[in-house]
């Protein structure tokens, strides 16, 4: 059945809905004007949460608590001027950007390191997958399209959006092929990005409303396995390295020869190296990590008052077979799932009381 809302009913909607953005945008400038973590505070609050890393937890922490303390200063003394104008004091804030680019394989935690660094500082978190952009006028997502993916999760609210990550992933997929005359998906998609990332005043049309939104204070991460990374780091240096080394010896070069933009690596001057997870990360994530999915499955099976308990032994399988798989942490909830399918399903309802795993039954439902 429809019923047309009248007309003073929905004037009055929008104007509550009105009011709410607006709360909500001063909300979220106070947040960053009052923003006060040092990269210490930071790098603890992402202890809590992410296993190993530490050099990578220690980059992220600092570049982004140096950024938002930055915007934080500037858009204070910009707000005094323009007599508490928050659009125009966004614009007339200068906040000179160090945007963040991470290499390492799949699972070892960059996407989730950077999406936690975004809920502890309390702004707008984007993952775009860079896998699905091409140049304006080919079949695919084109780099404007991230404007519109930030102000729906800044719910519709451009100057939230303004103030958020933008996590770029995979975006070592976009590197161009030299072999190709006109590469689509390459050298194309890192123009206009380029555009963006350094920062640029945008319009988007939703419907029939054009929402003007500018990216100079976006702070954008790049994440990418980089897989040929380490064998150009090696053919250029001469001297003979330690395992490792090369992670701090990488230029901008290097990624040039892996098919990016000389001019866009130079967008992202805060680089740094995950390393692959070890099975003892994989193990301390489970036990240790506020976002262990093995706690997800204790929680879910709490609620049918069944008490799941992993003995160390069937703790160290899971985890020797997720490094195996060269899955990383995601591959954790794969096949924890796969271990507890059936428990999960004839458990509810029919048992109630502790269920024990060891290293017999994870080897078991494995085979």
């Amino acid at each position: 059945m429809y019923h047309k809302i009248p007309d003073p009913t929905q004037r009055r909607i929008e104007e509550k809905l009105s009011r709410l953005q607006d709360r909500l945008a001063m909300e979220a400038v106070h947040k960053v004007i009052e923003f006060d973590r040092t990269p210490v505070d930071l790098k603890a609050d992402l202890d809590r949460f992410v296993i190993g890393q530490e050099m990578g937890k220690k980059v992220l922490a600092t570049a982004i608590s140096f950024h938002y303390r930055r915007l934080g200063r500037a858009l204070k003394q910009a707000v005094m001027e323009t007599g508490q104008d928050i659009d125009l004091a966004l614009r007339k804030t200068e906040n000179p950007k160090a945007n963040i680019l991470i290499t390492g394989p799949t699972g070892c935690g960059k996407t989730y390191t950077a999406e936690i660094a975004s809920e502890l500082v309390g702004v707008p978190f984007v993952k775009v997958d860079m896998t699905k952009f091409s140049e304006v006028g080919y079949v695919g997502q084109n780099v404007s399209d991230i404007l519109a993916d930030l102000l729906i999760y800044a719910n519709g609210n451009p100057l939230i959006a303004q103030m958020g990550m933008v996590y770029l992933d995979e975006i070592d997929k976009i590197a161009s092929e030299p072999v190709t005359t006109r590469d689509v998906s390459g050298r194309g998609v890192q123009k206009g990005l380029l555009k963006l990332v350094e920062g640029m005043e945008n319009t988007i049309e939703l419907g029939r409303e054009r929402i003007h939104l500018t990216t100079k204070h976006v702070l954008f991460i790049g994440g990418g396995a980089f897989e040929k990374l380490e064998s150009s780091v090696k053919k250029r240096l001469t001297r003979k390295m330690l395992p490792g080394d090369w992670e701090t010896s990488h230029h901008t070069d290097d990624f040039v020869a892996c098919g990016m933009d000389k001019q866009l690596m130079g967008r992202f001057p805060v680089r740094v190296v995950f390393d692959r997870l070890t099975t003892q990360d994989l193990q301390d994530i489970m036990t240790h990590s506020e976002g262990s999915p093995l706690k997800s499955y204790v929680n879910d099976l709490r609620a049918w008052d069944i008490d799941l308990e992993f003995t160390d032994e069937a703790l160290g399988e899971v985890a020797r077979r997720a490094q195996e798989e060269e899955i990383g942490a995601r591959g954790l909830i794969t096949i924890l799932h796969r271990i507890l399918l059936e428990d999960m399903y004839r458990g509810p309802g029919t048992f109630t009381g502790k269920l024990v795993v060891d290293g017999d039954y994870v080897r078991e439902k494995m085979l």
